[in-house]
């Protein structure tokens, strides 16, 4: 119980710095969309703390935020790194690679929220949420995708042979890594 209230500490300190560097700067689509990955990181960190005696409560609760933190906030922060990361290494113009984010962070939040329905099945659920939860779990590795054609497309577009090969890879490589493990 100490280390996960120590892990809470340090991450409220972390998000408590960051959140207010972002909010003192610029306010941009690539930075709103970290902070709201960040804070949701948090807030179902919290969900760790409640350990009901009902088996099915306690699965309900640990399936959504396991499947809210990979399906959810990962993506919305890993796309906010990436989009970050991609402005400064190609010189696309930054309302492009916005878009691309919007589109992202829908195809991540709706496939990834109806994809937990398919694990209702097992805690007493209506039997629709089944086949809901398989279709959009199949569905779920449309935004890593995504992704990938994101940040090909924009190396690609750009043009640009950055001096930073380890980052310009970086950026292509960890799209692409994340959807074989998706």
């Amino acid at each position: 119980l100490w280390v996960k209230i120590l892990l809470a500490v340090a991450f409220v300190i972390f998000l408590y710095n960051v959140t207010m560097t972002v909010l003192k700067g610029r306010k941009t689509v690539v930075s709103i969309v970290l902070l709201v990955g960040l804070w949701g990181a948090a807030l179902f960190y919290l969900f760790a703390f409640y350990n009901p005696s009902n088996l099915a409560l306690d699965k309900l609760y640990w399936w959504w935020v396991v499947h809210v933190w990979v399906e959810g906030v990962w993506e919305l922060i890993m796309a906010a790194m990436l989009a970050f990361l991609l402005i400064k290494l190609t010189g696309v113009d930054r309302e492009v690679i916005e878009k691309w984010l919007y589109v992202i962070v829908g195809l991540s939040l709706v496939s990834g929220l109806l994809g937990t329905g398919h694990h209702y099945y097992w805690i007493g659920t209506p039997s629709y949420w089944h086949w809901i939860g398989g279709v959009f779990s199949v569905l779920e590795v449309l935004p890593f995708f995504a992704m990938v054609l994101w940040a090909f497309y924009l190396v690609h577009e750009s043009g640009r042979d950055h001096p930073n090969r380890a980052a310009m890879l970086w950026s292509l490589g960890c799209p692409v890594m994340a959807f074989f493990g998706a």
